[in-house]
């Protein structure tokens, strides 16, 4: 082969590396973040739940026409049997709220807002799964009695126009019922979409300024109704410095008085306590603790808070109790690493907690990524075990990207600062 073909070839093979290289670089950049994915994802099921809830007025409005017409038809059935019958059916429907709870299909906002008592509101969104459950036997009862009262010999003795309108009537009886399980199991899923958005939300500070960007312009685009996907814009305005934004769209929220009002008002009282406005946050964080104390992210949050304030007491408090919380407990553990930590420069005793909370985080992880690995690196320094912090630290730059490496750069920088 002559010099000028072998030359050829190499220019050739060049390229062709040049080409598979540029587009996996290509491929790199397109590619979306889990975030990103999620996050559209979630926005997309959103829109397909409030389709839900239309399908589920018209058919409330259906079962309100057909029971109206039903009312009228059966006063004319003249056997007093079958008339006691269908009234302690009905009596029996009216005391699980049917009624009332139905009548909320046809004028709710689908904000979660079902009045102006916020008390009540949020009692609502605590109670939820108990009531549900409560409200799922009582109507599993009510059904039998409607199967019971089909079968009754009153409805036997009726001619058969008469026993067409008394079936009619408690098959329309039979698909309210459903469809008031149909609705509260779609009150549930609203509850949910918050925890599903949640760790979206960069919960733990470790999005880089480009992820914080990323995020925020996917929830740009969401729905209005979509509660769940505001407070968690809100985070991430917040953990982007983003303040009279954040606040901007907190308060917003907190005016619908949604099922989430408390969570709303713990996130207020984090963006204040940012802004140096310790009395008005204070007056915030007392307010969502009175709607609703018990709420693992309204603790998160608390947790958050008493950081800003350098109050590590409380925020350990506040985490440990998360740690008892099966969804909380590895950021839990991996934050409490952090506060032991950042406490081990006064008690360098507390350098042997943060590594034993780094560890127990690590090992509930399926897959460790960067961050557990920072996280771990963290904890070994505190506790002067600068050669595990390299080691960890070296494991977190392999998993990490450029914005997240010059973080650990910056730790590494610590470490030979400090000696």
């Amino acid at each position: 082969m002559s010099t000028h073909a072998r030359l050829c070839r190499i220019l050739f093979s060049c390229a062709l590396i040049l080409h598979a290289l540029s587009a996996i670089a290509q491929d790199s950049v397109s590619k979306p973040s889990k975030t990103i994915v999620a996050l559209e994802k979630l926005q997309q099921e959103f829109v397909q739940h409030l389709e839900k809830e239309v399908q589920m007025q018209d058919k409330y409005q259906e079962l309100e026409s057909k029971l109206k017409k039903t009312e009228n038809e059966l006063q004319r059935i003249n056997t007093q049997g079958m008339q006691q019958q269908m009234a302690a059916l009905q009596s029996a429907m009216q005391s699980m709220q049917m009624n009332a709870n139905l009548q909320v299909l046809a004028t709710r906002g689908t904000g979660g807002n079902n009045s102006g008592d916020t008390t009540n509101t949020n009692n609502a969104s605590n109670n939820a799964i108990r009531d549900f459950a409560q409200m799922q036997l009582m109507q599993n009862r009510f059904l039998q009695n409607l199967d019971n009262a089909m079968r009754a010999n009153q409805l036997q003795q009726l001619d058969a126009n008469a026993q067409a309108v008394v079936r009619s009537r408690i098959q329309t009886m039979e698909e309210t019922v459903k469809l008031q399980q149909a609705w509260m199991q779609w009150q549930s899923e609203s509850l949910q979409f918050y925890s599903r958005y949640w760790p979206h939300s960069d919960p733990e500070k470790r999005f880089t300024a480009n992820e914080l960007d990323a995020a925020l312009e996917v929830l740009d685009k969401r729905h209005e109704k979509d509660v769940a996907a505001k407070l968690a814009a809100v985070n991430l305005l917040a953990n982007s410095e983003k303040l009279p934004e954040a606040l901007a769209l907190v308060n917003e929220l907190i005016e619908l008085q949604t099922q989430l009002q408390g969570i709303a008002m713990m996130e207020k009282a984090k963006i204040l306590a940012l802004q140096d406005k310790d009395k008005e946050s204070k007056q915030a964080m007392q307010a969502a603790i009175k709607l609703d104390k018990e709420n693992p992210y309204l603790r998160w949050t608390r947790a958050e808070i008493a950081a800003i304030q350098d109050q590590d007491s409380i925020a350990e408090s506040e985490l440990k109790f998360l740690t008892t919380q099966k969804q909380f407990e590895v950021v839990a553990r991996r934050s409490l690493a952090l506060v032991h930590s950042a406490r081990s420069k006064k008690s360098p005793g507390e350098g042997k907690r943060a590594i034993k909370e780094a560890n127990l985080a690590m090992e509930l992880e399926t897959i460790p990524d960067w961050y557990s690995h920072y996280v771990m690196a963290t904890a070994y320094a505190a506790g002067r075990d600068l050669d595990s912090a390299k080691e960890s630290i070296e494991k977190a730059e392999a998993l990490a990207d450029d914005a997240q490496r010059e973080r650990c750069e910056k730790l590494k920088a610590a470490w030979e600062q400090a000696n």
